[in-house]
């Protein structure tokens, strides 16, 4: 059968080079990760050869070469696998099947960190709900929730960020907390501060810090509109309501009463409620308007204002560094990386995907969900950038901008919700 029998993709096992981008009919009976791939060696050629395959197709505007020239004789069949390509083939069948449960207990891990993150919103909505009538047990449920994480962010292990599935990150208007929590811890440590008494009393103050919004009228909460003036004066009370309510608690922490009444000044004075200048403030309440800052340009009272993790970073660094502690705010950056959980990539080899894991130790190589339509959506493992793709990304894509066949497969979160554990927790 000649080349243009075949189809003007196609061509003979035997034709395949290194360099070339080939397709598989489907992603189950091969040893690869992906049915559609970049051929990166001669060992891979091997194991496509000992698959029994007489022809195959190839993508020539994703692939660096053209096809090896077609035999002499166009009759000649191809030649059986032999020992060398059978060996490559059991190699490569091994490595994927380690590499999939390798992957299934990551999956796993991110479905343990889901179900300790909505224990945890639970948790902060039940102490949003017992702020106004029993401030005292809001308080000790709050230093709860702030040992636990204290715990996890004090110790030596390096906690992964994970982004939440689109299954729990609307749970309830109390992400924001959460997120704002596990956002601070993770500065918190890029700064070095590894106490355990003040991650607890950071974790503390971030998951109280919007505990007097229970005393602004819901209309104003849950306006999906601009505020007007009045309503925006009336909003910027919550923390001095937040520090109002908290007065019945004599035992609570002075830094966080203090993170309470002062995430929402800036260093440049223009803040509120006071006005006051936040580099004479603590440390712990500097970090927590940075981590609040952040949260609120990706998931704002007024949805359509959205703006995606990697944008807000670059807005906070471009536009209001000025407002934000000098060494804090850089430290921030670093610490979430380029691509924060959340953010949508197109890689060079032309794959798109969405962030789920950070290690804040190798942050140029997120774990990423790989848009393919050949795995159902349900079963998409996340893959290691380096590790498991071998490549890189290329830039960041709004989700508007996905196709949408794309956008449903990923489901770019209309809610970013974070959250942390360590490499083999469960």
């Amino acid at each position: 059968m000649t080349t243009s029998e075949r189809g003007p993709n196609r061509i003979r096992i035997d034709q395949v080079r290194v360099g070339l981008y080939i397709k598989l009919d489907s992603w189950l009976g091969h040893p690869f990760l992906f049915s559609a791939f970049k051929v990166r060696n001669e060992e891979q050629i091997a194991a496509l050869k000992s698959m029994g395959l007489t022809d195959i197709e190839y993508v020539p505007a994703k692939s660096d070469c053209p096809p090896g020239p077609p035999p002499a004789d166009p009759s000649t069949k191809t030649v059986p696998p032999g020992a060398q390509e059978s060996a490559a083939l059991e190699a490569l069948m091994h490595e994927k099947k380690a590499r999939i449960e390798a992957l299934n207990r990551e999956r796993e891990r991110v479905r343990a960190a889901e179900r300790k993150y909505v224990k945890t919103a639970n948790s902060v909505k039940n102490v949003m709900r017992l702020a106004n009538n029993n401030p005292a047990q809001a308080a000790q449920l709050s230093g709860e929730v702030a040992d636990e994480f204290a715990a996890l962010f004090s110790a030596e292990q390096n906690p992964y960020i994970h982004l939440m599935g689109d299954n729990v990150a609307d749970e309830s208007a109390y992400f924001h907390s959460v997120n704002v929590t596990v956002l601070s811890l993770i500065l918190a440590r890029a700064l070095g501060m590894s106490d355990r008494d003040t991650l607890r009393e950071i974790a503390q103050g971030a998951v109280l810090h919007d505990v007097g919004k229970a005393l602004v009228p819901g209309p104003i909460l849950l306006k999906d509109e601009e505020l007007s003036a009045p309503e925006m004066k009336l909003f910027q009370m919550h923390p001095a309501y937040g520090i109002k309510l908290m007065q019945a608690v004599p035992d609570l922490p002075k830094r966080v009463r203090e993170i309470i009444l002062f995430h929402h000044e800036l260093c440049d004075g223009s803040g509120y409620p006071k006005g006051v200048q936040a580099n004479s403030l603590d440390q712990a309440v500097r970090i927590v308007t940075i981590a609040n800052a952040y949260d609120n340009l990706c998931n704002p009272r007024v949805l359509k204002r959205a703006r995606t993790p990697s944008e807000a970073l670059s807005h906070l660094f471009k536009n209001e560094a000025a407002r934000y502690d000098k060494t804090a705010l850089p430290a921030f950056i670093k610490s979430l990386g380029v691509y924060p959980p959340g953010t949508i990539v197109k890689l060079v080899s032309g794959r798109i995907g969405i962030v789920m894991t950070v290690d804040p130790a190798d942050l140029l190589n997120p774990n990423l969900m790989i848009y393919d339509p050949e795995i159902p959506k349900d079963d998409a493992p996340s893959l290691h950038l380096k590790r498991d793709l071998d490549d890189r990304i290329e830039r960041t894509l709004r989700p508007a901008a996905l196709p949408e066949a794309v956008h449903d497969y990923l489901s770019p979160r209309k809610r970013i919700c974070y959250f942390v554990d360590h490499a083999g927790a469960s």
